[in-house]
């Protein structure tokens, strides 16, 4: 597991340096060191931005950063995003360092799950395969007449709610799996909260769903994940910015 990237500045001690201006400056240490967390967390977030494009909701929706005690701050990124920085060794089985780990039920054959893969999120977030893919299912719906993003509306011309569509479309099986890639495909539409007004609008969500089980021999076993290290990179950084930029800044404030 990554060590969280943890700033602390032992403000006392500069503030004496500094003798008749001890809490004015304790003050301005605190306040340049909580900026320093805040551009921090701002420069692994545009590193993100930058270089992922699938996993970069899931990567940012898990990185925090918070003051855990007065002049301690800290950078981390949380369990759901943490394989994107670390990385997953190859040969991993997904099974049951992952997908079985939390809220499996139990069948007749052992442990399952049953995973959703949305086909509906930002496209820029997407690998050239899964842009192929979706094209793909474009086509398919497009053939029986049913819209990939437009919202269906009832006879008042409201958004219609719920579970629209199942379609078994078949289509190749990924990797080892039994399941058809465009089997299980289910449209929907429900309401959330946009997080900038507030107000409630209507998404459309289309996702097919596949079923992993600890007794599937040689299935859902990982080929290796580089891992992006943002963490190390940034303490780099976050060292060179107060030392180059922020400390001087204040210090010059005092002559």
């Amino acid at each position: 597991m990554s060590e969280p990237l943890k700033f602390k500045i032992d403000v006392d001690s500069l503030s004496k340096q500094l003798k008749e201006y001890a809490m004015e400056a304790a003050h301005d240490m605190r306040t340049g060191f909580a900026n320093l967390a805040a551009v921090t967390h701002a420069h692994i977030v545009d590193m993100a931005q930058q270089e992922l494009h699938s996993t970069r909701k899931q990567f940012l929706d898990n990185l925090t950063f918070e003051e855990i005690m007065p002049g301690v701050w800290v950078v981390s990124v949380l369990e759901e995003g943490l394989f994107i920085e670390e990385g997953i060794p190859p040969g991993t089985d997904m099974k049951t360092d992952k997908w079985l780990l939390k809220n499996a039920k139990m069948g007749k054959n052992g442990k399952y799950k049953i995973i959703p893969f949305k086909w509906t999120e930002a496209r820029g977030q997407m690998t050239d395969k899964t842009k192929e893919q979706v094209d793909e299912l474009k086509k398919i719906l497009k053939a029986q007449k049913v819209s990939f993003k437009k919202l269906e509306r009832n006879a008042k011309g409201d958004p219609r709610l719920g579970v629209l569509h199942d379609f078994n479309f078949g289509g190749k099986k990924p990797g080892k799996g039994n399941t058809p890639i465009f089997d299980r495909v289910q449209i929907r539409q429900i309401q959330i909260k946009n997080e900038r007004t507030g107000l409630m609008k209507t998404k459309r969500e289309i996702t097919t769903f596949r079923t992993v089980s600890e007794n599937q021999t040689g299935k859902w076993i990982h080929p290796g994940l580089k891992g992006k290290k943002y963490l190390d990179i940034a303490q780099e950084w976050a060292i060179r910015t107060w030392e180059n930029e922020i400390l001087p800044e204040i210090l010059n404030k005092y002559k």
